[in-house]
């Protein structure tokens, strides 16, 4: 009895001790990093320091092309996630400078077929799948347009490594030749800059 008592006497005083904190903030939001590519976030924590949970650009396409009797398509779908912490310092009113890191995991596939139809039998296809995890830093601004909408805009420097592999089949010989592909990758691209619109509540 003494025991149960105990413990919720002390469940009791942690969530008092929580009831005592800043009270904390939510956002939610969209990032872009290109026409093409677009994720979800969210953070929670307090005005200067918060969680990131990030579902990092989703993306996709299919492409076909024919020249004279040869038809190629091409497909792609890629997905990923991560989470991190941010840093938040007010420079001038409504103007937030924002810096922190990022871990996060990448996945790609890509699929292209080629037929040539004046030719029978020659038909060849590639499956390219790869795994990415990646830690990147942050170093964005904030521009605090009322007390619910932000617009914001980072970069993130990365470090990654990939590794996967490629499928190819031949029908001609209805040869089948598998490569693994691994490396790492670090710096800036085109998606390392990312633009965002959040929902403060």
């Amino acid at each position: 009895m003494k025991k149960s008592v105990l413990i919720l006497l002390s469940f009791t005083m942690s969530i008092f001790v929580v009831a005592q904190e800043s009270p904390k903030i939510k956002e939610v939001g969209i990032v872009f990093s290109s026409l093409d590519n677009f994720g979800l976030t969210f953070k929670i924590g307090k005005e200067n320091s918060l969680w990131r949970f990030n579902t990092l650009l989703i993306n996709g396409g299919n492409m076909e092309e024919t020249l004279d009797s040869v038809v190629s398509k091409t497909s792609s779908v890629g997905f990923g996630f991560g989470f991190g912490k941010e840093y938040r310092k007010i420079l001038v009113k409504n103007f937030e400078l924002r810096f922190g890191a990022d871990l996060s995991f990448r996945y790609i596939h890509q699929k292209s077929e080629l037929n040539d139809n004046a030719v029978n039998g020659y038909d060849r296809s590639r499956n390219k799948t790869f795994y990415e995890p990646r830690f990147n830093l942050v170093f964005g601004f904030n521009y605090v347009i009322n007390d619910q909408f932000i617009i914001g805009a980072e970069i993130l420097p990365y470090f990654s490594y990939t590794f996967g592999s490629i499928d190819e089949i031949h029908s001609v010989d209805d040869k089948e030749m598998k490569t693994d592909i691994s490396g790492f990758h670090y710096g800036l691209s085109n998606t390392s800059i990312m633009l965002s619109l959040g929902y403060r509540f």
